[in-house]
């Protein structure tokens, strides 16, 4: 009896730590990419927009033979679904970054967004979220292995595949500037605790 006992309180500890190590790692997993689909449930105006523009039939632009080059697919799809769905075109996550982690409603809430957006901002931003720059756009609009490269300017091509209409949260009402990475994000934190 005695034995069965300390079996069970060994066992039960060992369940116990191997629960919270996985429910650890999943909390540093590496966020992954959902789609534009989730996306439209909060940004309905931004996704019928992002259905009008290239980006959208980016994948749709290849031969059959592009579409097995590495180098024509890794700017013409925005990545694969943690179930292994390929997301095809460039869609939200392929500027913004991989939704798993910053779709959540803990941090895309309109309302909480619109009372505090800075601390939301934030939170999205360590979450994963980027907000983009002209060298995310040229990853993929460079002369380098771009047989169609046409001129890239960034501030006439943004507005026409990004729209600013909000319908929920948005850059719009973040304030400006944006920091552009999780680094960046920290720092801002980090200045804005020591005041």
């Amino acid at each position: 009896m005695r034995k069965f006992a300390i079996w069970s309180l060994l066992s039960a500890g060992l369940l116990l730590i191997v629960s919270a190590a996985a429910w650890g790692a999943d909390e540093k997993a590496k966020p992954e990419y959902v789609g534009a689909n989730k996306c439209k449930g909060c940004h309905k105006v931004q996704h019928k927009s992002w259905l009008e523009t290239k980006h959208a039939k980016a994948f749709d632009v290849l031969s059959d033979e592009e579409k097995k080059k590495p180098e024509c697919v890794s700017c013409h799809i925005t990545g694969k679904t943690a179930k292994g769905e390929v997301l095809e075109g460039v869609q939200c996550e392929a500027c913004h970054g991989p939704a798993s982690k910053y779709k959540s409603i803990k941090i895309m809430n309109k309302k909480k967004w619109a009372a505090d957006p800075e601390t939301y901002q934030k939170k999205a931003i360590e979450a994963g979220l980027i907000y983009p720059k002209e060298e995310n756009c040229k990853r993929c609009h460079k002369k380098e292995g771009n047989p169609n490269f046409k001129k890239f300017d960034f501030a006439k091509r943004k507005p026409l595949v990004h729209v600013m209409k909000s319908d929920s949260t948005s850059a719009e009402k973040a304030p400006k500037p944006a920091p552009t990475s999780t680094e960046e994000a920290k720092k801002s934190t980090d200045t804005t605790s020591k005041k």
